[in-house]
């Protein structure tokens, strides 16, 4: 055996064995789209799906996550930076992370 660790990344069944936690089985069994902080950051050109738990006014769930928020105003809350934090590493097919929340879903079909 050449090198153990491509042994390792190339066996896909090997991938597939796993042991876990019971409680992480959630976050692992769900995809974002599942999530209730997943949200559309509609902005002038483009909408992105974001992560409203980075937010501080709804990672403490004080308010009602909305469906889609306005670009300007995550700017204003956490700036730029933090808005590319927010956009950044999110899809609706990619596994949970660890804040996630099971939520309803809301109608995607909303227009601006």
């Amino acid at each position: 055996m050449a090198n153990i660790r491509d042994y390792y990344r190339k066996n896909f069944l090997y991938e597939g064995h796993r042991l876990m936690l019971p409680e992480m089985r959630d976050k692992v069994a769900h995809t974002c789209s599942d999530c209730k902080f997943l949200i559309r950051i509609v902005g002038r050109d483009e909408v992105r799906p974001g992560c409203a738990a980075m937010l501080p006014r709804y990672a403490g769930l004080a308010r009602r996550v909305p469906a889609e928020l306005k670009a300007v105003d995550v700017l204003k809350e956490v700036g730029r930076e933090g808005l590319k934090q927010v956009t950044e590493g999110i899809a609706p097919h990619r596994q949970a992370c660890g804040k996630f929340q099971q939520g309803t879903k809301h109608s995607r079909s909303q227009s601006v």
